[in-house]
């Protein structure tokens, strides 16, 4: 279930382009054996990302991995005051082979108790090789009516 709710799609670069995701600027490499092309989030294209609780936003790393792999690890984790708290750890099913360009798609619903200016880091991996990591900062509101 969380497979399908939280990762909706791994797909070329071809594919099509969402008019609401903006390309973000600022994204910080964390050790990547791959290569990050862009990444574009809902409603972003300047870090730090304005996000607010309860709201979901769709997520897009365009990359080439260094290496074949026939699944992949994604990890998303919130770093806020030196805690980091992991928010999705999943195994995907992936046949991806160096050169070529993907795309990991996935939408994000806020939930937490984080909240305030925090970083979010993206990780894939597979085969023991991290093929992207990427850290941004995000400033997480509660919804005002």
């Amino acid at each position: 279930m969380l497979r399908i709710a939280v990762f909706a799609l791994l797909v070329a670069v071809a594919s099509a382009r969402n008019s609401a995701l903006g390309k973000v600027e600022g994204i910080v490499p964390c050790g990547s054996k791959g290569e990050i092309l862009e990444v574009r989030v809902t409603d972003c294209t300047n870090l730090p990302c304005s996000i607010i609780k309860g709201q979901t936003y769709q997520i897009e790393v365009d990359f080439i991995p260094s290496v074949a792999h026939t699944e992949l690890d994604v990890l998303v984790s919130v770093i806020r005051g030196g805690q980091e708290t992991e928010i999705v750890r999943e195994t995907l099913p992936a046949a991806v082979s160096p050169g070529n360009g993907y795309t990991l798609a996935y939408p994000w619903t806020v939930r937490g108790d984080f909240f305030g200016l925090v970083a979010l880091r993206i990780q894939l991996s597979g085969s023991g090789v991290t093929e992207l990591c990427g850290l941004a900062t995000a400033n997480v509101r509660e919804i005002i009516f």
